[in-house]
């Protein structure tokens, strides 16, 4: 992974135009990972309702079972 620092200096030397698309690329990927962090946490919330209603719990082994992994 680039570091932060390296990103910024290859950045500088990008022209305007350039710079501008790779900044729009960057702010679209954060908004993607804010989506699926989202729908990560909205999954998350409806398991833990399911389980608190039902009390069952199933181990990660069985969840690949009935996934068919």
């Amino acid at each position: 992974m680039i570091a932060v620092s390296d990103a910024v200096a290859k950045m500088q030397t990008l022209s305007d135009e350039r710079a501008a698309r790779v900044v729009s690329l960057i702010e679209d990927l954060a908004e993607l990972e804010a989506r699926e962090n989202a729908e990560d946490l909205a999954a998350a919330r409806e398991s833990l309702a399911e389980y608190r209603k039902t009390g069952e719990a199933i181990t990660l082994d069985e969840l690949d079972k009935r996934l068919g992994l």
